[in-house]
């Protein structure tokens, strides 16, 4: 451990590792605690005396060994009078007072007997006595715990205390030191870099040190998770920063992310990299319950969790999927809930958007990192409508009334404000008289406030009743409704109230159009943040809805490959929706002209399902040669479903077509290198379906001054096209053709969205 190290850590955190113990329990709580337990603290501190001081900042700086350890925390009160001082910790609880004993909490006794120690320390005093005080939240009920403790006493507590946290972090601290030293020695893994690649990484690298956003556009095959991933490390040797969070948007470039970090450790690189996955994919239980009745590895979890930490800390550097199970195996660990108290002692974190964005699943106990936190936002272009989902919210006048149905003999009062939403719903539904849907600009005031009245009437319900009749179904109104509430008071011009009604449904749907200022919040909270995708174009579009600003760096790299590894073609054919009965037929020929005649893998990518099997079943009804196989990429696959698909395509003498949707999960982010991908043919512009809220977001857009159609549609589109034709040239050895099938890529404005080396393609004649 160096010298003259000092560690700041609040005397909560400290306790709370040392002291921790019991199970995780995620039955409801309800969502007012916190004020409810901040209410009780003012009730209690203000009806003290004149000698009370309420809120007392403490801190102390105790030597251990080579380090400085700085604790501090503050108190809920001391009392000073000229007999004896007290320190006074409130704590709000609903569980019966007259159950509780001494022995229970012990982190609240530690939380309290330090803050003793470290006023006790200061003041040089013998003795002095501690109060730990237990409240109802919902009621006056107190009840008082009383001690005294010689300053002699407390140190030889603390000392302890402090001990068991040290061996703990004495092996964080070593690990640092050996990735500080090991970041010295950093060098690129490869013998040069890629036509472009440093660019990027000098791109990312002054971002870091300026404290910037970039957005960066760089073309496949770049090498971007290496370019972003390096320079941010180096960011890291130079102490600008401690921490890094990898943010992707789908399984398989977290997998890409793990391949970079893995690289740079074989080279010689210390650093502990944690991947989270999601809870219902990691679960070791058949159905999702974390409560330790119902689950061994939540039963317990924080008895058995230090030794798991520090096994886990002491002897992987890799800490993926596969490795955190066998981990938590072996400990009897929850293993998603083990990856997240990983992650607060890992350098890099990979993880979907929703654990940095989303608000319903927002990683809390990261917010303390922010300041010290450089987030790389990989494949950034699915940002934006992933963002809408998570800031926009909606409820169905259904699940009102079928849950009122179920509580109407449970609970009166419960079961009224689940009837005056109904009603207030059914009322809205008359005024509309004969429409069928409308968009409004404004909130509606008079559904949100019968909405937050039912939440309040769920919250005390689901408290005395944690099962039984009628709990699912009140639990998700609970969480609809407390969503619905929430996305209202953020409710703002980016945001349209989209209702929908058929016959007796009512669906209201608080829809966010526009991300981009949600987006710029959280991100310029940490110390700096690159947007990175191979198809970020038109840049200006996704700087736009990503909320980007222009102090903000940007930076676009064309393709590195030789333009003579990629031939590009086109075939003129409307595939409007009105013309696609007539495009059939044409498609089918340009199939069979094109792939027949050649031996390999070849990818056929269609904007919607729908139209893929048209056009597959028209295809199967021809002559087809023996050797010719074909594959099509089924509606909600597992991800086993896709690696059997994806193991087809492997180097043959034969060919193989395989049918896949656009935007879907073989358009992007898979890699088919060499011999694997010969040929793709892309059918469309990708525009996505018409439907009701993309022209909401149109007429949004439209009037800010931009191009609805574009914003809402093409630009979307254009991005899915792009991302399934990069799927073929990925190393400087691929080589293949593109089909481009569509009359609207011979027009300007389409060509000009096309990437540079696509853009003069030669007309196919069938």
């Amino acid at each position: 451990m160096d010298k003259n190290v000092s560690l700041k850590v609040s005397v909560r955190k400290l306790v709370e590792f040392v002291e921790m113990g019991g199970s995780i329990d995620s039955r409801f709580v309800g969502t007012n605690i916190m004020q409810e337990g901040t209410k009780t603290h003012q009730r209690l501190q203000d009806s003290r005396g004149e000698d009370y001081e309420k809120e007392v900042h403490l801190s102390i700086d105790y030597k251990y060994q080579s380090l400085l350890l700085q604790i501090e925390g503050r108190c809920d009160g001391i009392y000073r009078n000229e007999k004896e001082t007290i320190i006074e910790e409130i704590k709000t609880t609903s569980r019966e007072l007259s159950n509780l004993t001494e022995e229970d909490f012990p982190t609240y006794w530690a939380q309290v007997k330090m803050y003793a120690y470290i006023y006790g320390k200061q003041q040089e005093l013998e003795n002095i006595s501690v109060h730990l005080l237990f409240a109802k939240r919902d009621s006056q009920e107190e009840r008082l715990f009383k001690k005294t403790y010689s300053l002699d006493e407390l140190e030889d507590y603390v000392e302890g205390i402090v001990l068991e946290y040290m061996n703990f972090m004495g092996t964080i601290f070593d690990s640092e030191q050996q990735r500080n030293e090991s970041l010295k020695q950093l060098s690129f893994p490869f013998p040069s870099y890629r036509v472009g690649q440093k660019d990027l990484a000098k791109a990312v690298f002054k971002t870091i040190k300026e404290k910037k956003r970039l957005f960066a556009q760089a073309a496949t095959g770049i090498g971007k998770t290496i370019s972003t991933i390096y320079p941010t490390l180096l960011a890291i040797g130079e102490k600008e920063c401690e921490k890094m969070i990898y943010l992707t948007a789908k399984t398989v470039t977290r997998q890409v992310a793990e391949g970079a970090f893995q690289l740079l450790i074989e080279n010689g690189l210390h650093l502990k990299v944690v991947t989270i996955t999601a809870k219902e994919k990691i679960c070791f239980q058949e159905e999702v319950r974390c409560q330790k009745e119902f689950c061994p590895f939540a039963d317990g979890y924080y008895d058995r969790l230090k030794d798991g930490l520090k096994d886990i800390l002491a002897n992987e550097l890799i800490m993926n999927r596969q490795v955190i199970e066998a981990y938590a195996h072996k400990h009897k660990l929850c293993p998603f809930e083990f990856s997240l108290d990983i992650a607060m002692y890992a350098d890099a974190v990979i993880c979907d958007y929703n654990y940095f964005f989303d608000p319903k699943v927002r990683m809390q106990r990261w917010s303390e990192f922010h300041r010290d936190t450089i987030v790389l936002i990989d494949e950034a272009h699915n940002l934006a409508d992933r963002a809408r989902e998570m800031y926009s919210a909606s409820i169905s006048k259904s699940m009102f009334l079928q849950t009122g149905r179920i509580m109407k003999n449970i609970d009166k009062e419960l079961y009224r404000s689940l009837k005056a939403v109904n009603e207030g719903l059914l009322e809205w539904k008359k005024e509309l008289l004969d429409k069928d849907l409308f968009v409004l600009s404004e909130k509606p005031h008079h559904i949100v406030e019968l909405v937050a009245a039912l939440v309040e009437e769920c919250e005390r319900w689901l408290k005395t009743h944690p099962s039984g009749a009628g709990f699912e179904e009140v639990l998700t109104c609970f969480y609809d409704g407390q969503a619905f509430i929430r996305v209202a008071k953020e409710y703002n011009v980016n945001f349209k109230t989209i209702v929908t009604i058929h016959k007796s449904e009512v669906h209201v749907k608080l829809a966010c159009l526009d991300p981009s200022t949600v987006i710029r919040s959280l991100t310029k909270k940490v110390f700096a943040t690159v947007f990175f995708s191979a198809t970020m174009q038109p840049l200006g579009y996704y700087q736009t809805v990503l909320g980007g600003e222009k102090e903000d760096y940007h930076i676009s790299i064309e393709s590195p490959f030789k333009r003579e590894q990629l031939e590009v073609y086109g075939h003129a054919v409307s595939t409007k929706y009105r013309d696609r009965d007539k495009s059939i037929e044409p498609i089918v020929r340009s199939i069979i002209s094109t792939f027949h005649s050649k031996e390999g893998n070849f990818l056929v990518f269609f904007p919607s399902y729908e139209y893929l099997m048209q056009v597959y079943d028209a295809y199967m009804k021809n002559d087809l040669p023996d050797h010719v196989r074909t594959i099509i990429q089924q509606p909600a696959m597992t991800e086993t479903d896709r690696e059997v698909f994806l193991t087809n395509f492997h180097s043959r003498t034969d060919t193989l077509l395989g049918f896949a949707v656009l935007g879907g999960i073989f358009a992007e982010g898979i890699d088919l290198v060499g011999d694997r991908l010969n040929g793709v043919a892309i059918i469309g512009v990708g525009l996505p379906k018409i439907t009701l809220e993309r022209n909401v977001m149109k007429e949004h857009f439209q009037e800010h001054g931009y191009d609805g159609f574009d914003f809402a549609y093409v630009y979307p589109g254009m991005n899915k096209v792009q991302q399934a034709g990069g799927r073929l040239i990925r190393t400087e050895k691929d080589s293949g053709f593109i089909l481009l099938i569509d009359d609207r890529y011979y027009t300007s404005k389409y060509r000009s969205l096309l990437p540079p080396e696509w853009q003069n393609f030669k007309d196919l004649r069938v």
